[in-house]
């Protein structure tokens, strides 16, 4: 499993963002992961926003960050989406990609018992 995408997970999990699911895309010759998560309000994801940057190697900017509602950040192959529990439920890409869900939680919590 990619390295990075467990690293910014475990991030985002410890920040404390809602559902934080992460989906393999390798198989649609995407060779890309998503990663996406909630804060309640816009300026907690401006805030986590700001703190992947720093702890992450952003490659470009960082989409929609000015409303901060849907923030899109893009770390090599692995796209993050932080959403406000609003806009998630609006957009719902979590309905669209459910079928190349990862269970990262569960590959840690093995990881964690050895």
């Amino acid at each position: 499993m990619n390295e990075k995408l467990i690293e910014i997970f475990e991030f985002l999990k410890n920040e404390k963002c809602k559902n934080v699911v992460a989906f393999d895309l390798t198989e649609n010759g995407d060779e890309k992961f998503f990663v996406i998560a909630s804060c309640q309000t816009a300026e907690e994801n401006k805030k986590i926003a700001d703190d992947l940057t720093n702890n992450f190697d952003l490659v470009d900017e960082k989409d929609g960050y000015h409303k901060g509602e849907w923030i899109i950040l893009p770390f090599n192959k692995i796209l993050v989406h932080l959403f406000t529990s609003s806009s998630r439920a609006k957009y719902n890409l979590d309905r669209l990609y459910k079928s190349k869900e990862i269970d990262i939680a569960k590959f840690l919590k093995k990881k964690k018992s050895k």
